[in-house]
């Protein structure tokens, strides 16, 4: 006979999707403020600081939404 388990699928309370919209609202706003930065560093001939600080937002800032997304939809109903 196959024994089926049964598997607990946790999820984050709907209580915290406060927390959840406030942290997607401040990555818009971070992005935004980011990407006007590196445009206003080019525009000044700074060009490899504005390079620098487009690997960080790559690097650090993307990453972190993509991670941010994937924990959503893992734990969220």
């Amino acid at each position: 006979m196959i024994k089926l388990k049964k598997m607990l699928v946790e999820s984050i309370p709907k209580r915290f999707s406060g927390y959840f919209d406030n942290i997607n609202d401040n990555v818009e706003r971070l992005e935004k403020n980011v990407k006007q930065l590196i445009f206003d560093l080019g525009k000044e001939d700074l060009k490899k600081e504005s390079s620098e600080v487009a690997a960080l937002y790559k690097k650090h800032i993307i990453e972190f939404k993509v991670k941010m997304k994937n924990f959503e939809r893992k734990y969220r109903d």
